[in-house]
């Protein structure tokens, strides 16, 4: 358990990772470099993972998943303010809908409703003529952002963590992967744990590709004539959105402009919300106009979060939200929180590591960023230039170059094994913790034939033949990894096999243990036959990978479950690596050609001819899949399809 943790910024994000915090136990000290500039201040409240039609799976997952813990965190957080003026935070769970000027095509989404022209103005009257229909979001809602972060702020206050307004961070001292304390404008601060939740200003003092994204609101006001509301749903328009609220006001927003950390509102960027809201509500346009203002959202390259673990073994990152600050904040706060506490990595933190923008050079997987061309045009491009960027493979918030695994048993010697994992490139070695303890065959010295400082251990559960002798075994791996160095090693490989014929895992007996585990801070890499069901289970009880088998344990079969994990890489949100039945370098190519994001192969390389040489070939075998896969693969047709134009050629 961490003592003393250090949050650099009192946004919502800063706010609601240091109120969980505290409730952990943890001292909370919050830098806050100005409370009314934060990113949180100027949003609209909107809770709309739906209506925002996100297209990235993970991040919707995630936000949906913070949506659904709003009602009973907004409570909670009300029950511990001790101001009694204080007890109402906007929340309403009112749904969106969403106006559009042309007739939309029913894209298959269930959480949505589509209303004829006629249907969406009997629910929402007073819309402009130009609106044909919209989609109805009933899940969706909204929250007064203002009213939250006062009461987020008393309740931390109530709680006991300790602000520092007015605090300037100028830099993050770091020794031998550590953060040993902060440097600011007043002095130094030092705490056991540092977490960055700095919004838009991440990137002053770490180099992370966080910039400001200037986004320009207003209100209006209902006027006093009006004895009812007659706005009462949210809008969520093309470019603009109009978030009406109890209070009688109505917030417009947002434009949103790359021009750095340039204050104050402009002309055009008002008319522009006002030309857009006006069209979607006419009746706007007679509103008396109450407020103005602008915020800067931190926005990434990609627009999601950088979420979970750094560089440093004591810095913890929770910024970059981008417009989805107000809505991430419950979610973001308890996958923190079990982080930094517990050192539990929810799986879909790995979606949102900061190493996906990193640069780095690897001969196992090439991680490039297109080089700028020659302009003078002499230069040829570089093989460099060429290659899909890759990100590394990350599993349980632990990040890995290569995506080939292997294991330690089956060699002829322990010197070849040692020569194989070598050549091989890998970066995760998995081995048998039974095997181990009682010195088997090939097992002898093990823990001094490999460098545990280079190598992750994935202790299995090999010989298990219940989920509780599995259980018993993987606790027992977790020490031997500690043994050997490695003290936060919680990764386990469950395996639970009754079938001492063809050594089929069983389904049952591995989703008990899994979620066993996962409940004792395990991240757990379950071995399964190719079942999509299963996978899907494992993954929501909180698996940190599936590994489905692509043939027998040892079978050298190759691919004979393809249509399987073909489905579960497609619907799967945490790593799939294909383990069980490789035999050959092609195989493995193909493996990863379908998507999977590693390998694991233990037989077809100790039990080859020549061992390292094997694991040399299914290191390129595994490269070449994964770069085939990223750069995508020409359409299969049913006929022949010239190479060279007809077009063009000499006759007669």
């Amino acid at each position: 358990m961490t003592n003393d943790v250090l949050i650099i910024g009192g946004g919502i994000i800063g706010l609601a990772c240091g109120v969980e915090l505290r409730l952990r136990g943890a001292n909370v000290t919050v830098l806050c470099r100005d409370f009314t500039a934060a990113a949180s201040h100027a949003a609209a409240g909107m809770l709309a993972p739906d209506a925002e039609n996100i297209p990235n799976e993970a991040m919707l997952a995630l936000c949906r998943r913070s949506r659904n813990l709003y009602l009973d965190w907004t409570q909670k957080l009300v029950q511990l303010t001790t101001e009694k003026d204080l007890n109402n935070t906007g929340y309403w769970s009112c749904g969106i809908l969403a106006p559009v000027y042309q007739q939309a095509e029913d894209t298959g989404d269930k959480t949505a409703y589509w209303l004829d022209k006629d249907a969406i103005n009997q629910y929402q009257p007073g819309l402009g003529t130009d609106v044909v229909g919209g989609w109805w979001y009933p899940e969706d809602g909204q929250v007064d952002n203002r009213a939250l972060i006062k009461v987020l702020r008393t309740a931390a206050d109530s709680l006991g963590v300790v602000f520092q307004d007015g605090i300037t961070v100028e830099a993050i001292p770091q020794q031998q992967g550590k953060v040993i304390g902060v440097q600011t404008n007043t002095g130094l601060f030092r705490a056991d744990h540092y977490l960055v939740a700095a919004g838009a200003w991440a990137n002053q003092f770490l180099p992370l590709p966080v910039r400001p994204r200037k986004g320009q609101m207003l209100s209006l006001r209902v006027p006093d004539f009006l004895t009812e509301l007659p706005l009462t749903r949210v809008l969520f328009g093309e470019n603009i959105y109009i978030v009406p609220r109890r209070d009688r006001s109505i917030i417009i927003g947002a434009t949103s402009e790359d021009v750095g950390f340039a204050a104050d509102n402009t002309p055009g960027g008002i008319q522009s919300l006002l030309q857009s809201a006006i069209r979607l509500y006419p009746q706007l346009e007679n509103y008396p106009i109450q407020e103005l203002w602008w915020g800067f959202r931190p926005a990434t390259p990609d627009e999601l979060p950088i979420l979970g673990h750094s560089h440093c073994d004591n810095l913890t990152f929770a910024t970059g939200h981008y417009r989805n600050g107000i809505l991430l904040a419950p979610i973001t706060a308890t996958l923190i929180a079990d982080l930094i506490c517990k050192q539990k990595a929810d799986p879909l933190l790995a979606n949102f590591h900061y190493s996906r923008f990193s640069a780095v050079s690897s001969t196992t997987t090439p991680m490039l960023i297109h080089a700028t061309p020659a302009t003078n045009g002499n230069r040829h491009p570089e093989i460099s230039d060429l290659i899909v960027p890759d990100s590394p493979l990350i599993i349980a918030g632990k990040s890995f170059k290569s995506r080939l695994m292997t294991g330690t048993g089956k060699y002829r010697n322990i010197q070849e094994m040692q020569q194989s994992v070598t050549a091989s490139g890998c970066q995760i070695v998995t081995v048998a913790v039974r095997r181990v303890q009682t010195n088997a065959p090939g097992h002898e010295g093990l823990a001094e034939a490999l460098d545990w400082s280079k190598i992750w251990m994935l202790p299995n559960t090999a010989g298990c033949q219940t989920a509780e002798e599995a259980i018993r075994v993987a606790r027992l791996g977790r020490e031997m990894a500690k043994l050997l160095g490695q003290e936060d090693n919680n990764f386990v490989k469950l395996e639970v096999i009754p079938d001492a014929k063809y050594l089929l895992p069983d389904p049952i007996g591995t989703l008990q243990a899994a979620e066993q585990l996962v409940r004792e801070g395990f991240a757990v890499l379950p071995y399964i036959n190719a079942d999509p069901m299963l996978a899907k289970r494992l993954e929501e009880v909180g698996c940190a990978t599936v590994m489905p088998l692509a043939a027998p344990i040892g079978s050298g079969q190759g691919l004979k479950t393809t249509a399987n994990i073909q489905i579960i890489i497609e619907n799967a949100h945490i790593p799939v690596v294909v383990d069980a039945g490789i035999g050959a370098p092609s195989e493995a190519a193909e493996a990863m050609e379908l998507g999977a994001d590693a390998l694991l192969i233990n037989s077809a390389i100790a039990l080859a001819e020549n061992a390292p040489a094997m694991a040399y070939a299914m290191n390129l075998a595994t490269v070449a899949g994964r770069m085939a896969y990223l750069a995508g693969r020409m359409p299969m047709k049913n006929y022949a399809s010239a190479s060279s134009p007809l077009t063009g050629t000499i006759t007669g």
